[in-house]
């Protein structure tokens, strides 16, 4: 998802003594955030908050802690913000502050309210434009007796599914690089080793994005090479990924890698040859692509 995407969305002006620069402007020109992913999944997302920043409806945000709906409501305010100075930030459990919501809201855990102060949100928002957030999917079973349902159908006019790590797994090494480059550290800190990236592709993830940013955090914080090496990792991590290898038998090992070279030379083949085109195809990255080739000597 790229800046220019939602270029038209703002109108461009000259700016000087006559014409002091709008707050739109002065944001769009900042470094935008954005939803990082190549996969279906991400992709899914990437399309709604395309569609949400050139609306004014309550966007609904449902998925567990962790998955980054902070970050896709940031997003919704740096596109579709237009005047509004800065987005406003309430916990569900910061009852006083749900008095006067802000011109643009991002309510996080709606379901820490009471179905009563859930009642009273939109009246609350007013001409104001609310990004809403939850952990409770409404259709289940705690979704129904915690989640108004009246305020789920107003909160609805967009709703985003938030995917979790586990089910974009192979956004992970874009999103881990993005968290590196984005990480201080008192030495260059430029990838991460093959095998510690396989390491942190098995792992199932519980607490999402959030957990990755700490597993990174620290591998940079107690490692000393240039990149992250498999031993700068949690030992739980570690620990895992042994067992995980032990239980592929050599066999099983040798089938699945005679399948990945197989759908590497079709991807090939039908990108005839461009290999950025095959690794989206293959929804690997594209350094991802090229290690492999090297590994399976099918360059």
């Amino acid at each position: 998802m790229q800046a220019a995407d939602f270029a038209p969305h703002f109108s461009s002006r000259a700016s000087g003594p006559e014409f002091p620069e709008s707050i739109a402007d002065a944001r769009f020109r900042s470094n935008p955030p954005v939803y990082l992913g190549h996969s279906a999944a991400a992709r899914r997302v990437q399309s709604v908050i395309q569609r949400a920043v050139r609306t004014n409806l309550p966007v609904l945000l449902v998925g567990p802690a962790g998955t980054g709906k902070e970050a896709i409501a940031r997003i919704l305010y740096h596109f579709g913000g237009g005047e509004v100075p800065s987005m406003e930030v309430v916990r569900g459990n910061e009852h006083p502050r749900l008095l006067n919501l802000g011109a643009f809201t991002y309510l996080s855990r709606l379901e820490d309210l009471s179905l009563e102060e859930q009642a009273r949100l939109p009246a609350l928002t007013g001409l104001g434009r609310i990004v809403i957030g939850t952990r409770l999917r409404p259709e289940s079973e705690e979704g129904r007796n915690r989640l108004h349902p009246q305020i789920v159908r107003w909160a609805s006019g967009i709703r985003i599914d938030v995917p979790t790590l586990a089910e974009r797994i192979e956004d992970l090494e874009m999103i881990a690089m993005d968290v590196i480059a984005k990480t201080p550290a008192r030495r260059a800190v430029g990838g991460i080793a093959d095998n510690a990236l396989d390491c942190l592709r098995t792992y199932r993830w519980p607490n999402n994005m959030d957990e990755l940013t700490d597993v990174l955090t620290q591998a940079i914080a107690t490692g000393t090479g240039e990149v992250i090496e498999l031993r700068d990792l949690p030992s739980r991590l570690r620990v895992r990924d042994v067992h995980h290898a032990r239980a592929e038998s050599p066999e099983r090992q040798l089938c699945l890698e005679e399948a990945e070279k197989q759908a590497i030379r079709r991807a090939l083949n039908y990108a005839r040859g461009n290999k950025r085109k095959a690794a989206r195809l293959l929804h690997i990255g594209k350094t991802t692509l090229y290690r492999k080739l090297k590994q399976y000597d099918l360059e």
